[in-house]
């Protein structure tokens, strides 16, 4: 006698049906959403590693003039790649809070990058002013010139020469010969000066002609002159 084999059919054609409904494909929603967080992660990662590799410097925001003192509406800070070479000469952000207040000795033009060089320290002597002098290296000791020197200012007015100012302290000195990245200009000398002293000097310079003379420790001049 043949028997027939007992089968559950209630089961019959659902396991593999089933299984497919319990392994899903990933949506095209999920995988965005993957991508997204992976491609974040990825551009934190290099934003921190750009950040670290750069330094913030300052640029003049317009022509800085020699003789001007440098203020924070003068200058903005952009990045620069920390390997450029000679960036340790110039003023990065932190530098800023020290130097901010210095007076130019070299011409900065616009977009121009701020150098130390360029700056010079303002004068210490309560009440006294910085001002720029314009004078070629030929009318000012050769250029032999430097900070910290006493000097006395000679012009000629209708041929005859006269004391302008005498002893007066050099407080920074300027020479394009020395090079300075993005840095223009004339041979300069800044002198600590009063306000009588400031509007003799700016008549000389109008009249075009001046002389400095050296004096450290030497006597105050018998031919005139306002001394610092």
């Amino acid at each position: 006698m043949n028997v027939t084999p007992l089968v559950d059919t209630r089961g019959a054609g659902t396991s593999q049906s089933t299984q497919r409904r319990l392994i899903r494909r990933p949506s095209l929603s999920h995988v965005a959403i993957a991508l997204g967080a992976i491609l974040a992660f990825v551009f934190n990662f290099l934003a921190l590693q750009d950040r670290s590799d750069t330094i913030l410097v300052a640029i003049a925001q317009s022509d800085v003039q020699v003789g001007s003192v440098l203020l924070p509406e003068d200058v903005r800070f952009v990045p620069v790649n920390a390997d450029f070479e000679g960036v340790g000469s110039l003023v990065s952000e932190t530098d800023w809070e020290d130097l901010a207040g210095w007076v130019v000795v070299r011409q900065i033009p616009e977009g121009g990058v701020v150098a130390s060089e360029a700056l010079a320290p303002p004068s210490s002597e309560s009440g006294l002013r910085s001002m720029s002098v314009p004078v070629g290296v030929e009318h000012s000791v050769g250029g032999l010139v430097k900070p910290g020197d006493r000097v006395d200012v000679i012009t000629v007015d209708g041929g005859i020469p006269t004391y302008v100012v005498a002893g007066v302290e050099v407080i920074a000195v300027a020479d394009p010969s020395a090079g300075g990245l993005g840095q223009s200009g004339g041979h300069h000398l800044v002198l600590s000066v009063d306000a009588d002293q400031a509007l003799q000097l700016a008549a000389a310079i109008s009249a075009g002609s001046i002389e400095v003379v050296r004096s450290t420790g030497a006597a105050p001049p018998r031919g005139g002159g306002t001394g610092g």
